[in-house]
């Protein structure tokens, strides 16, 4: 085992040092504590540790990859001094810094990074389990650990990996180049490996993403069927933008595969474990009342993609205006008035409070004077005094009285953001 440690800290010094890098919008803050980077498989999690690695003397660099096979060996040790051990040899007078990825591989990891931490040394770690990293960080860490969530690329980043450069100007005199761009993100989502390659191809390498999560992170961690898996997953992808209760969701279900509430239950609470999915509740005070119901979210369009035979854009639409909020905002809910008017989100920081609809077109004036009536009820009921409209490329502010709706193309909002 000691020469296979040493081969790969030495082997991942020169993979990190040799990569040719996009930078991620991210703020990874300074902290004496264990910084923890989670979110969902293939996101760019590694790659922003590579860039914080990457501003370090490459001798300092102890990265270990514990999805790495040749690493298995590990979990049949007593403990895991051999690790800085082995760093020790090839570099006996340096201090490393520690790059643990895919931690929640390694067994009983929060007792070793707690003893690591407590002996002084500087730690990151990634993480792709939702509740085991958050349960093991609150349990084990807390107070010693600083915990930042990863996403799927943002349009920015998009743009950035596909050396795409836009000017200021760009945005009122070649507006039909950013959206030939932004239709392309709202379709096939943010993973990188999904952005670089041909279109002709972008369905293998996005199922690949999917089959990964679906299979390992899901149907063999937990022991579920896979066929009722497929359909949960697959009813969630149809009912973007609408609420749900699992009890209607499970009869739906019933109808093509014998299966029960519980059981439906018990496999819906596993999706977001792998950041798979997400879920909002309608913004209530009473905590019956917002968990009856819920909106389900996917992390990644191109999984609605994958998931629906033809994909409306509307649903695209929808999801992608959740994802872009989530990295934005600390807590979101959708909104339902007195009279039953739905507002697609409340997001809430602190003491503020936006009222927002998603709607790729407002040309249907049916489904414009829904969409403002909606808002202008739940303003009125939030005295707000501004609402907001995400559109796909419409610019527009109405006033009624105090009150005003700004109406906004998302791709503009997400180059701004």
């Amino acid at each position: 085992m000691e020469e296979i440690l040493k081969r790969v800290i030495l082997e991942n010094q020169e993979i990190i040092f040799a990569k040719t890098m996009v930078p991620r919008k991210y703020t990874i803050p300074e902290t004496d504590n264990i910084t923890v980077l989670t979110g969902i498989r293939r996101c760019g999690k590694t790659y922003i540790l590579y860039e914080i690695a990457r501003t370090l003397d490459p001798e300092q660099v102890l990265f270990l990859d514990f999805e790495d096979e040749r690493l298995i060996a590990l979990n049949s040790l007593n403990h895991y001094d051999i690790i800085i051990d082995c760093y020790k040899i090839l570099y006996p007078n340096r201090q490393p810094v520690l790059f643990f990825d895919e931690i929640q591989n390694l067994k009983n990891w929060h007792f070793y990074l707690k003893r690591l931490h407590a002996a002084g040394y500087k730690i990151y770690v990634t993480g792709s389990n939702a509740h085991l990293i958050s349960r093991e960080i609150a349990t084990y860490l807390k107070g010693r650990s600083l915990e930042t969530n990863i996403f799927p690329f943002s349009f920015q980043e998009f743009l950035n990996l596909k050396n795409v450069t836009l000017q200021p100007k760009d945005a009122i005199i070649n507006q039909p180049k950013i959206l030939n761009q932004f239709d392309e993100y709202l379709q096939f989502g943010g993973f990188p490996e999904v952005i670089k390659v041909e279109e002709a191809d972008k369905r293998a390498v996005a199922k690949n993403i999917y089959h990964l999560l679906f299979y390992k992170d899901l149907v063999s961690k937990f022991e579920k069927n896979d066929v009722l898996l497929k359909l949960i997953v697959n009813k969630i992808a149809e009912n973007i933008c609408k609420d749900f209760s699992i009890t209607s969701l499970a009869n739906k279900i019933n109808a093509v595969f014998k299966t029960s509430v519980p059981t439906v239950t018990d496999y819906f609470h596993i999706l977001p474990e792998p950041f798979l999915t997400a879920n909002i509740y309608p913004y209530r005070d009473s905590f019956v009342q917002r968990e009856s119901k819920r909106k389900t979210y996917l992390t990644d369009n191109s999984f609605i993609w994958l998931n629906r035979v033809s994909p409306d854009v509307s649903r695209l639409f929808e999801n992608q205006v959740y994802n872009f909020l989530q990295r934005n905002h600390h807590e979101i809910f959708y909104y339902k008035t007195t009279n039953n008017l739905e507002v697609d989100f409340l997001v809430s920081d602190g003491e503020t409070k936006k009222l927002i609809q998603a709607s790729y077109s407002l040309e249907n004036s049916d489904t414009r004077d829904r969409e403002i009536r909606a808002l202008l009820k739940a303003m009125d009921e939030q005295n707000l005094n501004t609402g907001y409209i995400y559109t796909y490329n419409l610019s527009e502010q109405i006033k009624t009285g105090n009150k005003t709706i700004v109406i906004l193309p998302l791709w503009r909002e997400m180059l701004i953001l």
